[in-house]
């Protein structure tokens, strides 16, 4: 849900998958925002320190969470 405030937990997939996604900021520990979920499988755009990043749902569905 939009608003929401949580910490990466684990990133699963593979080694390529796990690169590119800590490329952008988000790694095991960061405490991540949800800025928006766009609507019909639409990309999800998360805030990382001050940075904004829309990632598709099949990469966010890689991405594990938990409360803070």
């Amino acid at each position: 849900m939009a608003g929401e405030v949580k910490r990466v937990r684990r990133i699963l997939g593979g080694h390529g998958f796990q690169s590119n996604i800590r490329s952008v900021g988000i790694r095991e520990g960061k405490v991540v925002r949800v800025v928006t979920r766009q609507p019909m499988q639409g990309p999800v755009v998360v805030e990382i320190d001050g940075m904004r990043i829309a990632i598709g749902r099949g990469m966010a569905r890689k991405i594990v969470v938990g409360d803070i």
